[in-house]
């Protein structure tokens, strides 16, 4: 009797403990933000407050929606060195339209968004197409529109935009501005197309191998490019909500530092950057994670260069902890 007794409980722990390292390992971007939440509580002053995790999360609002694009495309085994200065032509382009030409909000917001499908359109066609690695092409890319961003706005600023336009971002519902609602919703339909359609389940199988996907009737191409789209398209909200937030559009509104800090949220949350491997859920704790460190430097009132170099330690940390875990499986 005791000896089945013991058996069962055997058989219990070990399932608890099955369930305890497959929540770890699918989930652990949360056990991360959770225990940095944790320590920082306990060490930073005036850390765990009502007012600063609201902070967090409204920070953490707009990175997530650049994030959950990059996502997808270090899913497909990809990268977008572009994204900042999409970001950055994208601003600029709203913030001219709206200003400087007349023209009503709806209107220059669909034309911006369409620039940014457009930009990410060229990123897929050249990569799939003409076979130019994705480092090499947005790397070149980016550039282009940088440059392309600086003519436009001819270097200036474009300042004190109409209000109706502002109205986008600024309305707040229980103390949250509408950026934290609009991010809330676009992760939402990217966690039911990542997660539960047969686009989401072919752009694993792609890149996990892209070979295997050809030969099983997958049109690549096709599939590829319109990853690079999405991106575009998320890139381009990011320019608009970021001209809204600080009321100008730049061509330095978001640039490589944005770039760098999107990519180390999406690995830190565990996507793969050698393709496969990828979640929302990951990708915005991930972004959580590195505004939760960014807000704990400030709050101790260390340079902001502290930050940047921890920023390269984490990426660097996760890219040799996911080579290990590829070696040891």
């Amino acid at each position: 009797m005791n000896i089945e007794i013991n058996s069962v409980q055997s058989e219990d722990r070990m399932r608890i403990g099955a369930l305890i390292r497959s929540f770890i390992k699918n989930r652990g971007s949360i056990v991360i933000f959770l225990v940095l939440w944790v320590l920082a509580a306990l060490f930073i002053k005036n850390f765990a407050t009502l007012d600063n995790l609201l902070l967090i999360v409204k920070q953490s609002a707009i990175p997530i929606i650049a994030c959950l694009g990059m996502t997808m495309v270090l899913m497909t085994g990809g990268i977008d060195l572009s994204l900042g200065y999409t970001v950055g032509i994208t601003s600029i382009i709203a913030g001219m339209l709206v200003k400087s030409w007349g023209v009503s909000v709806l209107p220059s917001v669909l034309l911006t968004v369409l620039v940014g499908a457009v930009i990410g359109f060229c990123n897929g066609y050249i990569i799939q197409k003409i076979k130019v690695p994705a480092f090499i092409t947005t790397l070149g890319t980016g550039y282009i529109i940088y440059g392309i961003a600086q003519i436009i706005s001819r270097g200036d600023v474009v300042n004190r935009l109409p209000e109706d336009f502002n109205a986008i971002g600024a309305t707040e519902i229980l103390f949250l501005p509408s950026t934290v609602y609009i991010a809330l919703l676009i992760a939402v339909i990217c966690y039911f197309v990542l997660h539960k359609s047969i686009f989401g389940r072919t752009l694993m199988a792609f890149g996990f191998n892209e070979r295997a996907s050809f030969l099983s009737g997958i049109n690549i191409d096709k599939l590829n490019i319109s990853v690079y789209v999405v991106n575009g398209i998320l890139a381009a909200i990011v320019g608009i909500l970021m001209t809204i937030r600080v009321n100008c559009a730049q061509p330095n509104m978001g640039g490589a530092n944005f770039t760098f800090e999107v990519i180390t949220a999406a690995i830190v949350g565990g996507t793969s950057l050698f393709g496969g491997i990828g979640s929302v859920v990951g990708s915005v704790f991930g972004v959580l994670i590195i505004k939760m460190i960014e807000n704990c430097i400030n709050l101790m009132g260390v340079s902001y260069h502290l930050y940047q170099a921890v920023m390269g330690i984490v990426i660097l940390g996760a890219i040799i902890f996911e080579n290990i875990k590829n070696k040891t499986m």
